[in-house]
């Protein structure tokens, strides 16, 4: 049988064609678009939903044992009581003199880092043992017994005494509860005798408060002793020190003149006469220095100015009066003059009487003017002799006090001792005072009382526990499993993880053969195929392709039926169809068909035996006939590796519209991969919940590199409610009862 070329312009469009006409591989399309993936949320509940219902019983079973494991926990756990006493922890106590020591008063961050230390006291192990010597704990081992519940403590030699073995308990059974915003601790104790729990409980909180007051009784005694010793030191520093003043004031000639002055004086004052004596000089002529220009500036001014016009003269009341009656006697003169002539002796007498008050009025005007002259010459010479005594006694204080520079510094030290030494008898008066006074930050709230209910094991706790870890190992088992289980279970994930379109679901036949169900046209199995079938002939915009090939990863995946229901499809629509059994391992068609397995078939066909021609069968269905495997051959692989599948897929072409190869699988095989690049489109069949996404991949990988068109992928055996996603995937099937309904 010779080679048929087939003109490049006819072959089935392949990822080489131009863009839109058929599959491409590297990014999958289908009829002319591409695949998009859709945008997921970050977690898909329906398939967490559908990971659970797959499991839902083995994660009941999970979720059961858990219940019954909370359930015996409750029932065998010992009973706990739990007792509580509270106490107040204040930063400062009510003081009772007005002097006792406190604590600086912290806000904030100080103020918890002080609670906080309170409660690490009560935790230390210091005061665990103390509560044990109290209460005798460790005298015996009835403690131990009563906490543990054992009827016999063993001491292992060499390892941990009983009273460590208490204390131990103790701590390991005892809880602080600090609240924020609070200074009320609760001293909170486990036990399995509420007796028991309530005694310690109390004990811890009448011991913490007894520590508390021995630490502030210790802190003043050693206070006390302090102070008395540095109160004689003080004494015999200050006694030295005023004898070393005195004897230095003796020789040197200075006399204190500040002792006799009153305390504000004292301060601030001179301490020797002579100083004592320049100051106040000093003060006296600066304000005889102030008198001397005042009145200075008075006789300047009543030298210059008229006299009748000085404000002293206009002031004085004599010269008022005066001039009130040189006016009246003005007026008496005019009113005489009216009536008497000038020379008139009347008239001459009130003119002599007006011409004395004149004489009157400068007389005593000039004596005013002196008085100014001999205020400012009094001021003047007083100035001057002040001024003289100053200068003098300048000098005499120069001297003193570089005698005195010595003295100061003694001063200094005197009263430097003087402060020290009252500061410390002030506060051994008030330590003193306060011996007898035991002050306490820490009071009692609440005592402990035996609890009447136990407080361990919880029912409600125990369950949700229970139940919470129940949920967790059965979620773990189930995601974990079916993280490790890659089988095809969501088509969706054919287009997401194979990258090839996904062409149709074929729903499982739950037990019925395919063909009883492909025999009646309105089956949800014959609407698949017809489904797949439209999306084969949509693949791209020249029809069909002439040569299919239908493949799957492994055995049993419905390859066959896939086969003869496609080809059954194509030839009920009045195409041509010749279905191919390429399966030269384990050839299943020819039982479909009714048809017993004749010994000349593809094998004798592609070995060049026979003519394709004289093999080829009639079957049932109008428009469809069948090519047989014929016998099984040796090595079918070595039949596949010549050109002998081209040339007849190519001469088929011819008397066929569409040819239906039903291929071997393709892992571990050679014949797919080497039917494939002889056909035009490969389909490539998958079983839901069988095929692996691992050699699902594999299987795809080596169809592309046999120069394959894949044009997608039909996933068989699929049962939704199964997979658990429910109607998720009721689109795939239709049901016609309810629509003739």
């Amino acid at each position: 049988m010779g080679s048929l070329d087939i003109p490049s312009s006819d072959r089935w469009p392949d990822e080489r064609s131009t863009p839109g006409a058929g599959f491409a591989r590297a990014e999958p399309s289908f009829g002319g678009y591409e695949i998009e993936e859709d945008d997921e949320p970050a977690v898909d509940l329906r398939a967490a939903w559908t990971t659970i219902y797959r499991h839902r019983f083995v994660v009941a079973a999970i979720i059961g044992v858990m219940l019954l494991i909370g359930i015996a926990s409750i029932l065998l756990m010992p009973r706990k009581y739990t007792a509580d006493a509270s106490i107040q922890i204040d930063q400062q106590v009510a003081k009772v003199l007005g002097t006792e020591d406190t604590e600086p008063q912290v806000v904030g961050s100080d103020a918890d880092r002080f609670l906080q230390t309170q409660v690490d006291v009560l935790n230390s192990r210091a005061m665990a043992k103390r509560v044990s010597d109290s209460l005798g704990l460790a005298a015996n081992d009835n403690f131990l017994k009563r906490m543990t519940g054992a009827s016999q403590i063993e001491l292992k030699p060499g390892g941990e005494s009983l009273a460590d073995l208490v204390a131990d308990v103790l701590q390991r059974n005892l809880s602080i509860d600090l609240r924020r915003n609070s200074r009320v601790v609760r001293i909170i104790f486990v036990s399995r005798d509420p007796v028991l729990a309530a005694e310690i409980a109390n004990s811890y909180a009448s011991n913490y408060i007894e520590a508390n007051i021995q630490r502030k009784f210790s802190t003043s005694s050693y206070s006390r002793r302090f102070l008395q010793n540095q109160l004689g030191l003080a004494k015999t520093r200050l006694e030295g020190s005023e004898r070393a003043l005195i004897a230095y004031a003796r020789s040197a000639q200075l006399i204190d003149a500040s002792s006799g002055a009153n305390r504000d004086e004292r301060t601030t004052g001179p301490r020797s006469l002579v100083t004592a004596n320049l100051v106040q000089l000093n003060a006296d002529a600066a304000t005889s220095e102030a008198t001397r220009l005042r009145t200075r500036e008075a006789w300047e001014q009543a030298r210059r100015a008229p006299l009748m016009s000085l404000p002293e003269v206009l002031g004085n009341e004599t010269i008022q009066r005066l001039s009130q009656k040189r006016a009246e006697e003005l007026a008496n003169l005019s009113e005489i003059r009216r009536r008497l002539k000038p020379d008139h002796p009347v008239v001459i007498q009130a003119t002599a009487e007006i011409a004395t008050l004149d004489q009157q009025i400068e007389q005593l005007a000039e004596g005013i003017r002196r008085s100014i002259r001999n205020q400012y010459q009094a001021a003047e010479r007083q100035h001057n002799a002040l001024a003289q005594q100053v200068a003098t006694l300048k000098g005499a204080t120069l001297a003193e006090q570089d005698r005195s520079v010595r003295y100061n510094i003694l001063q200094r030290e005197v009263d430097t001792n003087r402060q020290l030494y009252e500061s410390l008898l002030q506060r051994y008066k008030e330590v003193s005072a306060e011996a007898g006074i035991t002050s306490n930050n820490v009071t009692n709230v609440d005592s402990a009382e035996p609890p009447r209910r136990p407080t361990s094991p919880k029912p409600l706790l125990n369950l949700a526990l229970a139940l919470a870890a129940g949920i967790g190992l059965a979620a773990l088992y189930a995601f974990g499993r079916d993280y490790l289980d890659d089988s095809i279970r969501d088509p969706q994930d054919v287009e997401e993880k194979l990258h090839i379109p996904l062409l149709g679901v074929v729903p499982d036949s739950h037990g019925v053969l395919p063909l009883t169900l492909l025999a009646d046209p309105k089956s949800e199995l014959s609407e698949a195929y017809h489904a797949i079938r439209a999306s084969i002939e949509l693949s791209s915009n020249q029809g069909p392709p002439r040569s299919i090939l239908v493949t799957g990863s492994g055995k049993s995946e419905g390859k066959s039926t896939t086969s003869f229901a496609l080809a059954r499809d194509f030839a009920a629509l009045g195409r041509r169809v010749l279905l191919i059994d390429a399966d030269l391992r384990r050839p299943s068609l020819h039982r479909a068909l009714n048809l017993a397995l004749p010994e000349e078939g593809l094998s004798t066909v592609l070995a060049r035996v026979t003519n394709y021609q004289a093999t080829i069968l009639d079957t049932d269905t109008d428009g469809m006939r069948f090519l047989p495997s014929g016998r099984l051959p040796p090595d079918p692989a070595t039949l596949f590796a010549g050109t002998g599948m081209h040339e007849l897929l190519d001469t088929l072409r011819g008397d066929y519209d569409v040819v239906i190869v039903d291929g071997p699988p393709v892992l571990a095989l050679a014949d797919a991969t080497q039917l494939a690049a002889a056909a035009q489109a490969t389909v490539f069949v998958a079983e839901a919940a069988g095929a692996h996404f691992g050699q699902a991949r594999n299987a795809v990988s080596r169809l592309r590199r046999a120069n394959a068109s894949v044009i997608g992928c039909v996933v068989t055996k699929y049962d939704a409610k199964k997979a658990g996603y429910g109607q998720s995937y009721n689109y795939y099937r239709y049901d016609y009862s309810s629509a003739e309904a």
